[in-house]
This record gives structure tokens, C-alpha cells and sequence, in this order.
């Protein structure tokens, strides 16, 4: 008797359990992509690692508003947030900095990336590895929402479609 008590009790929880899983479900809300951004950095980093995930150029570093002004001589004071990542030059180019102006320092935002560019295209000049000059050349500055950003590296294309992806304009 006391097993049959104990096998109907299990079968009971067991059959419990069951229709737990068959209750009615309430679908999730759907992720809402007009939103406006403030350029908050979101999705920045799932970009970049997309981006740099097939780049085998070695001396890549992440960009600050220290580095940058340390390795080109900018004057970083018009950002309110630099991102990115860039190389040293000593294996190629594959450089994708993103910069978010100050309120009323557009220009000189766009300035310092024109600069950024211009200092690299010199640098390789004199030494051009793997196609770093003209990629340095014919770098791309444009705006992605909130963003300035200077990409010089290979298929700019695929780059601004994955910052595009990620990053919410």
C-alpha cells in the first residue's frame, strides 16, 4: 500500500510538471530599432570584434583620446568619447576610430580625423607595407548617427555594414 501511495504521488508531480509546460506562453516585446541614441558606446565593442575577427595584422590597439593625441598630436579636448582600434604601422594598416564631438566641436572633430588620416598617409610614404599607403590614402571619414568615424582598412564596405549592424543609429 505504501508503494502504491508513493507511485500515484510521483506520477501526480510528474504529470504536474508536465502541464507546467503547456501553459500559455506571452510572446517577448519586440526589440525597438528607431529608438534615438545619444551615442552611448552601445554595440561598439561587438563591432569591432566582428570587424577584427579575420584581421591578422599584428600591433593592434585600442584607441583613447590619450593615445591619440600622444601617437598623432591632436588636441583630443573637442571629444567627448573616442572609440576604436588602430595599429602601430609596423605590420600594415587596419585602423577604424570612432569619435563623438563635444556639442558645437563637429568641425573639429571631423579636423582631427582628416588629421589622423593625413598623419598615417605620410607615414607610409616613405615605407609602404602591404598597402598601407593607399589604404591610408584613400581613408574614409564619414558620420554614423551620433559618430565620426575614419576607417583605413581593407573592404570598408563590409566594416561600415558591420558598424552599421551593431551599432544603433
Amino acid at each position: 500500500m505504501r508503494k502504491l501511495i508513493i507511485v500515484v504521488a510521483s506520477l501526480l508531480v510528474v504529470v504536474l510538471f508536465i502541464l507546467q509546460g503547456f501553459q500559455q506562453t506571452h510572446p517577448l516585446p519586440e526589440p525597438d530599432n528607431n529608438r534615438q541614441s545619444a551615442a552611448t558606446g552601445e554595440g561598439i565593442a561587438d563591432a569591432l570584434d566582428a570587424i577584427y575577427f579575420d584581421v591578422s595584422i599584428m600591433g593592434v590597439q585600442d584607441a583613447t583620446a590619450e593615445r591619440l593625441a600622444s601617437d598623432f598630436g591632436v588636441d583630443t579636448s573637442c571629444l567627448s568619447a573616442v572609440y576604436g582600434r588602430y595599429t602601430d604601422g609596423r605590420f600594415g594598416i587596419a585602423d577604424v576610430i570612432l569619435v563623438v564631438p563635444k556639442p558645437g566641436q563637429e568641425a573639429a572633430a571631423r579636423d582631427l580625423l582628416v588629421t589622423i588620416r593625413t598623419s598615417r598617409a605620410g607615414l607610409f610614404a616613405n615605407y609602404d607595407i602591404y598597402g598601407a599607403s593607399e589604404l591610408a590614402e584613400n581613408g574614409v571619414i564619414y558620420t554614423l548617427g551620433d559618430y565620426y568615424v575614419l576607417l583605413m582598412i581593407n573592404d570598408t564596405d563590409h566594416v561600415r555594414e558591420l558598424l552599421e549592424q551593431y551599432i544603433p543609429a
